[in-house]
């Protein structure tokens, strides 16, 4: 006999059926007899942590999530999170970074219409999901969604309105070794988004590493002051991070002028293929568990 945990933290998933102002009420109990057909040979119990709409969720539930997992880690063949989709992404990569090399399957699900409504996605992400969680061959942080088994480290969600709202953005292999536990996140982090012609933001003296959202493979515009700008918080000793703001291929600042310049002249981390999503939690967890900038570089590039 299988046993899988299933943890409800809100969503659409357990919101009524509405069209208007949604918000979570159901909990497990619901949710589970929406589902017909379930795993063989399964016991499955449920806890609810949390039930939030998404923008509600933040590093602090997520590292809840994991310290709870981790305290029953050994109780448990599976894990089952149902999350709401506007930031699953987020806690996907964010779970990612928390538990490592999991040698049992933790599989975030939730859906893009509620669970009780006319043709809802929902019972059969849920099913998947605990499909995936019972499999004695699963592993690792994953999301299920839209029939996809997705690395949680490249899940994105790339629609608001269709049911296939998750993609795996450039794949990556899955990572083995022993399970690892942590349980800290430093959300003293700013992302920034490069527009055309804007001028450089004001970022906090709190801010301990920005995360750049370039154009293309990467780089700085050669004017509007942005040079000065990242020289001044280098400075002030906040760490770099060079992303793209292209869903796919990733960045390479070593491709073009525009970004080689700066990579030559900057201690600047290339965060390579990682999706924005990723790249934001792996630099709070970076931040978390380094104490400068090389011990930084190091854990942020890790995985």
């Amino acid at each position: 006999m299988r046993k899988i945990l299933l943890i409800t933290t809100g969503g659409t998933i357990a919101c009524p059926d509405t069209d208007e102002s949604r918000s979570p009420e159901n909990g497990a109990k619901r949710l589970l007899e929406r589902i017909d057909v379930f795993p063989e040979n399964v016991e499955i119990t449920s806890t609810a942590m949390y039930c939030r709409d998404s923008t509600d969720m933040s590093p602090t539930e997520w590292t809840d999530i994991a310290r709870f997992i981790r305290d029953r880690y050994a109780q448990f063949n599976g894990f089952v999170i149902t999350h709401g989709t506007d930031t699953l992404g987020y806690a996907a990569a964010a779970l990612s970074c928390l538990i490592q090399n999991s040698e049992k399957p933790v599989v975030l699900t939730g859906s893009m219409l509620p669970m009780e409504a006319e043709k809802s996605d929902a019972p059969r992400n849920l099913a998947d999901a605990l499909a995936f969680a019972a499999d004695e061959q699963s592993r690792g942080v994953v999301v299920a969604f839209d029939g996809k088994i997705i690395d949680g480290r490249c899940a994105v969600k790339i629609d608001t309105q269709s049911v296939s709202a998750f993609e795996s953005v450039n794949e990556r292999e899955m990572p083995i070794g022993k399970t690892r536990f942590f349980d800290k996140l430093d959300a003293r982090i700013a992302v920034i988004r490069l527009v055309p012609g804007v001028e450089p933001p004001i970022v906090s003296d709190n801010t301990r590493a920005v995360l750049i959202l370039g154009f293309g493979t990467g780089g700085l515009p050669g004017h509007g002051g942005w040079e000065k700008w990242l020289e001044t918080l280098i400075n002030r000793g906040v760490y770099i991070i060079m992303s793209t703001q292209v869903l796919r291929g990733g960045s390479d600042l070593r491709l073009y002028e525009v970004g080689s310049r700066l990579s030559d002249k900057y201690p600047i981390i290339d965060a390579g293929k990682m999706t924005a999503e990723y790249a934001a939690m792996r630099a709070m967890f970076a931040l978390a568990y380094s104490g400068n900038f090389d011990e930084f570089r190091r854990v942020f590039l890790e995985q």
